[in-house]
């Protein structure tokens, strides 16, 4: 009996120093219990977990196992093995050892939690989704599944459910900076940055040495357009690390987004200075840089493009950045060689449907059909704050708001996914977990319901600018939802970009564009995609006469006053030499144009195709035949 007691004492000692986080003396106070009794299931158990909580996995493994021959169907000491086969990356397996858990313990929630990690790890996201829902649903109060939860509804673009996970898991720990990282994360891809920054700000307040948070606090207050405040960010990334190579590629698109082109050279410049072989910071230069010889940074971007085992990755953007390089050089052909090598990978790398695309087009032309806008004439919200510049990517729609943002009653807000947000939210939850089509609840609206979803879209970009007389929306996409513009604010002015078919299209293929893009680099599905934008504005035209500004790229570089003069008419703006002069306008601009609103406008990118005509037939063949 004495012993026993003794094994006891070492044992709830060891418990009172793991709880004190002393793990090197908890552990000993569980060998020592175990070394008096060698069948203690729960030192043998504790043991595993203190020394998981260390990292060693294969002697928190051999602890659990011998609990586990003592107590074969304990759900928690399975659950135990299983976590470490998770840690130690056998997924798999791990799945196993949660399933047998839960099979002698069906309301195990720890077990649906580490079986949602294991499937996240595995990529299967539908079932990992399930194994949080099914933990929380036994237990609401586990900080960690809320967490994971929203890490996975992030990765899914299902931001207002990643919002209220990370905000609940806040609620259990609010002292956990990874909480605020995520739900920050989660704010800034919905653009609410003010949101984002205080969590930002809250993660640096639990630990200021964070430098991933002063590494999205920068890139947040960039997209504010808050210069300064964004080098300071990125400057306290630097004190703490000053090798961060994402700091400087991170800081040199700031910098190039704001304008500051040779301030954004010098920083991507610093990021290959440490790491010689960042293949982003090349394609990052490239864009920035206007090549006059066959230089170093060429011959050290083919070099490293050569190089065997190369993650597809760096191959793309050293493939993509030597296809600018290139046609700098006006050598044509190794330009298209190069960017055919990129998107090649590009495409490789995820899925795409021509067929899906065009059932999106025609549910648009279905929903938004001239029955409808008979039934809806007189619907919608007044407001004229709203300025749409739509259009194909690379057709001028930079260039545009570059033009009007120089006027001093408008502000360029550039690329919102506001419209879509607001067009989303008309699905009710019902509809969403059946997959429904978002556009089928706008037959149920009425005239107030119309007017309301306008008000909710001029409060969301009111947070942009509170004075501004109007507000451009510069998101090229929009072209597929005039229709609901119409709808919902129809005196908004919307300007359509056109550009001649080829060259818009060279431009996009030659161009590294970020997610949502997946028609763009395929000759064939690109020149299709091309075909269905432009029958769909030819539907546009023909529904709703007068509503839509055709404003040809060509025109604007062939007369520019003429053609200023005629757009800030229709957008009901009086003349201002400014507009003129819009390349001095110091604004961000965060596209892949950043560089060409910041010179006059120029006419070298006119006919460009015709460089590219032989390489460039499938394309044609895809627009024309």
């Amino acid at each position: 009996m004495h012993v026993q007691r003794t094994a006891t004492k070492h044992y709830e000692q060891g418990i009172i120093l793991h709880e004190k986080g002393k793990l090197a003396n908890a552990e000993r106070a569980y060998k020592k219990a175990i070394k008096i009794d060698q069948n203690y299931v729960e030192a043998h158990n504790n043991l595993g977990t203190v020394l998981l909580d260390q990292g060693r996995l294969k002697e928190a493994s051999n602890a659990f196992r011998k609990a586990l021959k003592l107590l074969p169907d304990h759900p928690m000491i399975l659950n135990n093995v299983g976590n470490v086969l998770q840690l130690q990356g056998e997924n798999e397996k791990a799945l196993s050892w949660f399933d047998k858990a839960i099979s002698h313990d069906p309301d195990n929630a720890d077990a649906y939690g580490n079986s949602g990690n294991a499937w996240r790890a595995l990529e299967r996201n539908e079932e990992a989704v399930a194994a949080y829902k099914r933990a929380l649903e036994i237990n609401p109060e586990l900080a960690d599944t809320h967490y994971n939860l929203g890490l996975i509804l992030l990765e899914l673009d299902q931001l207002n459910d990643a919002i209220n996970c990370f905000n609940q898991a806040l609620r259990i720990n609010p002292t956990d900076k990874n909480i605020y990282m995520g739900l920050g994360n989660a704010q800034s891809a919905q653009a609410n940055l003010d949101q984002a920054i205080a969590a930002y700000q809250q993660a640096i307040a639990i630990d200021p040495t964070d430098k991933n948070a002063y590494l999205e606090l920068g890139s947040a207050r960039s997209a504010q357009g808050n210069l300064d405040q964004a080098i300071a960010a990125y400057q306290k990334v630097l004190a703490i690390d000053p090798v961060n190579t994402e700091c400087y590629r991170r800081l040199g698109k700031a910098f190039s987004d704001h304008g500051e082109i040779e301030e954004a050279v010098s920083a991507h410049r610093k990021a290959l200075k440490i790491n010689p072989e960042y293949a982003k910071a090349y394609l990052s230069l490239s864009k920035n840089k206007k090549f006059t010889e066959y230089d170093d940074d060429i011959r050290a971007m083919e070099s490293l493009f050569s190089r065997p085992g190369i993650l597809d990755e760096d191959s793309i953007h050293l493939a993509f950045g030597l296809g600018k390089a290139y046609e700098d050089l006006g050598d044509f052909d190794k330009s298209m060689e190069f960017v055919i090598k990129a998107t090649r990978l590009k495409r490789n790398s995820y899925d795409y449907s021509t067929s899906e695309s065009q059932e999106e087009f025609d549910k648009f032309k279905e929903v938004f059909s001239p029955d409808f806008f008979s039934s809806h004439r007189d619907s919608g919200d007044p407001d004229r704050t709203p300025i749409f510049i739509v259009g194909m990517p690379r057709s001028g729609t930079s260039l545009v708001e570059q033009i009007l943002a120089s006027h001093p009653d408008v502000y360029g807000a550039g690329e919102l996914n506001d419209l879509s947000k607001v067009l989303a939210s008309i699905r009710t939850p019902e509809k969403e977990k059946q997959g429904g089509i978002i556009q089928e609840g706008l037959l149920e609206l009425d005239a107030r319901a119309c007017a309301d979803l306008g008000k909710q879209y001029i409060a969301r970009i009111r947070k942009y600018s509170a004075n501004a007389k109007f507000i451009t929306d510069k998101m090229p996409h929009n072209f597929l939802r005039i229709g609901f513009i119409r709808t919902i604010l129809p005196n908004a002015r919307v300007i359509h970009c056109t550009r001649d078919p080829m060259d818009n299209c060279l431009s996009i293929f030659k161009t590294h564009l970020e997610n949502g893009h997946g028609y763009a680099d395929n000759m064939p599905e690109l020149g299709q995609y091309y075909r269905m934008y432009l029958e769909l504005m030819d539907y546009w035209r023909t529904t709703l006469p007068g509503f839509v500004y055709d404003q040809s790229y060509e025109d604007l570089v062939e007369s520019q006053q003429e053609q200023v003069s005629k757009l800030l008419k229709y957008c009901r703006l009086a003349w201002d030499d400014a507009c003129l002069d819009f390349h001095k306008t110091r604004r961000k601009v965060k596209t892949a144009s950043n560089a060409q609103v910041r010179r006059p406008i120029y006419k070298d990118s006119v006919q460009l195709w015709k460089r590219y005509e032989k390489q460039l037939e499938p394309l044609r063949a895809a627009i024309y035949d």
